[in-house]
């Protein structure tokens, strides 16, 4: 690497860097590059964080590198996983190029305690909940049938967040059937709008007013039979 031409910067690593917290390129991606570059990878990669590598690789080519690396990233706004990165990682996880822990490797770094300051940094909420919530506390465990519809959830292009976040709440049957008994209830007539604020604050942190399905639920009150549809179409399997 240090023989390269044009000669091999910290910007080099930096860029690597961004690309696997945004997750446009996947641990094996980088290492990929990174030895086909001339990198130095450790013997126990396997135990290693890709950004830890990656800072001993630039420390190795240039001393300076590394305090270069570490202070682009310090002030970056742009080493948080992305709608593109959820997206090119769950397709390389139903490829077989990644591994499950490859995926919840990448996707919950920032879960760490300590992180605090982190919350609300998102700029895509269904990506928020995905990595910091539902990946790292499934209600039940992830199939790769999960997997395939949270792909075609963050593919879907419907360009509300809020809805691709309902959805994503709803991947389990178990999270289906509360679904159709709260709303199942209140569509009867059983339980007041307040009342449904409880399931849907608790579910899918909005009230009646905020939740993007109102109008839907309003308009097939006293009308349980339409439920399965309405649970398709939320749950964006239709």
């Amino acid at each position: 690497m240090k023989n390269k031409i044009p000669p091999v910067t910290s910007v080099y690593f930096t860029t690597m860097v961004k690309a696997y917290l945004r997750g446009t390129q996947t641990r094996e991606e980088i290492l990929q590059r990174l030895t086909q570059d001339g990198g130095s990878i450790p013997a126990d990669y396997d135990h290693q964080d890709v950004t830890q590598i990656l800072l001993l690789a630039a420390r190795e080519v240039n001393e300076a590198y590394y305090q270069e690396v570490v202070s682009a990233l310090s002030h970056a706004s742009s080493t948080i996983p992305t709608r593109e990165g959820v997206i090119h990682n769950l397709e390389a996880l139903l490829e077989g190029k990644i591994t499950e822990q490859d995926l919840i490797r990448w996707a919950t770094w920032h879960n760490e305690p300590g992180d605090e300051d982190e919350i609300g940094y998102f700029d895509d909420l269904a990506v928020d909940y995905f990595c910091t919530q539902l990946l790292p506390n499934p209600p039940q465990p992830f199939t790769m049938a999960h997997y395939s519809q949270a792909l075609k959830i963050f593919n879907a292009g419907i360009n509300d967040i809020l809805k691709d976040k309902v959805a994503l709440a709803l991947l389990f049957e178990k999270e289906k059937q509360r679904f159709l008994f709260y709303i199942g209830d209140f569509i009867q007539g059983h339980t007041s709008p307040e009342q449904l604020d409880v399931y849907l604050l608790n579910k899918f942190g909005m009230d009646h007013y905020s939740f993007p399905y109102m109008s839907s639920v309003m308009a097939i009150m006293h009308q349980p039979a339409k439920l399965p549809a309405l649970l398709q179409m939320v749950a964006l399997e239709s």
